[in-house]
């Protein structure tokens, strides 16, 4: 199914069934209460003569009242993606029985295996997404491979494909024991991610002061219906209770870090596209292409300090120190109050043994 450019992100509820340990939202497991009728949201979606991808996500959509109906609802027009544990298999039963494949994105179904295994759903989890899959759904299974799972993972991976569920590994974004990833997976990620390279994606890019179309083509909703600009920029635009008024067209990306789709939206030059990919390459291990990437984006932007700091860690991971040193210098010498630049500069003069960060900064002049 070709991707659809119109997203609205509907965050349904904070609520979950699960308590996974690295998860942002607190845990809460009381009925869902807050709630709000499908038909403002469809009527909202139709007037604007578009076809939208509604994405629902949370917490979890399947402790939301009436899910199904909700979904038979927007189907009519629109194309819904979940967000899903895929813990509540008679929900998932209705679901697989009542909505068109054609109509679904996707499922990214979470594995969360440590919570999986406490609440004893490793069963169920391969026999509804096995159901989901027999009956026409795409279903992409995500192991969040946290710091703590990186050496458990490849068994794990192994016993689900021998069950007919192939596992995609999603990276950790976040901080654990000081470190910030997925910049910090280093030379592990080829091992983890080397055979899903789409992976290099899901990556928080600094993006402020590009061009974005978020407010026009992608909103985020709340789960009492305010509409938001889109996840990382809170600017309100109305409630979908009484009005929303959308942006016109491309404005200035205002967050430091994008959290969520912003790359099927930002406007990008060619040299900061190069930069996206060079960063992408290099979070999942594949440094030759990464290198390529930021070469060109060094042609077309020269002396890019994020460009010059990713070279130098690709460098490192190569085993050429000196570059490695030269890179971090140049970078430093473009942006003096960088904090991750001046970090790896020093750690790599003093033959630290360590992995050097990637920058995630597509802008230039650097916002």
């Amino acid at each position: 199914m070709a991707t659809h450019v119109n997203s609205l992100i509907w965050n349904m509820t904070r609520k979950c069934n699960f308590r996974c340990e690295y998860c942002y939202f607190p845990h809460d497991n009381s009925p869902v209460t807050e709630t709000l009728p499908v038909d403002r949201i469809t009527d909202f979606l139709d007037a604007t003569g578009r076809t939208w991808k509604v994405r629902l996500t949370g917490g979890e959509p399947f402790i939301y009242p009436g899910i199904v109906d909700i979904c038979v609802a927007l189907t009519r027009n629109h194309i819904v993606g979940i967000d899903t544990n895929l813990s509540a298999s008679s929900k998932i039963r209705e679901f697989a029985e009542r909505i068109d494949p054609a109509r679904v994105q996707n499922f990214y179904a979470a594995l969360h295996i440590e919570e999986r295994e406490r609440v004893k759903g490793v069963e169920a989890f391969i026999k509804n997404a096995r159901l989901l899959m027999d009956s026409g759904f795409k279903v992409i299974v995500n192991y969040v491979v946290h710091p703590t799972l990186i050496g458990r993972f490849p068994a794990d991976r192994e016993f689900y494909a021998a069950h007919g569920v192939n596992i995609t590994p999603r990276p950790f974004k976040g901080e654990y024991e000081g470190r910030r990833y997925p910049e910090a997976y280093g030379e592990q990620a080829k091992d983890i991610f080397g055979d899903h390279p789409e992976q290099g994606k899901k990556v928080a890019f600094n993006f402020q002061g590009v061009p974005c179309s978020a407010g026009h083509t992608l909103l985020r909703m709340e789960p009492d219906g305010t509409v938001l600009r889109c996840p990382g920029d809170k600017t309100v635009l109305g409630n979908i209770l009484d009005e929303v008024a959308l942006t016109g067209g491309p404005t200035p990306c205002t967050k430091g870090r994008c959290p969520c789709r912003g790359l099927d939206h930002v406007i990008l030059t060619e040299s900061q596209a190069d930069l996206v990919e060079g960063v992408q390459f290099g979070v999942v291990g594949d440094n030759r292409a990464s290198a390529d990437a930021f070469g060109r984006a060094l042609a077309g932007a020269p002396a890019h300090p994020c460009a010059e700091n990713n070279l130098g860690v690709l460098a490192w991971r190569n085993g050429d120190r000196e570059g490695a040193v030269r890179h971090f210098q140049t970078a430093l010498e473009g942006r003096p109050e960088r904090a991750l630049y001046a970090d790896n500069l020093e750690q790599a003069k003093a033959g630290a043994d360590f992995d050097p960060q990637i920058c995630l900064d597509i802008n230039f002049p650097c916002a």
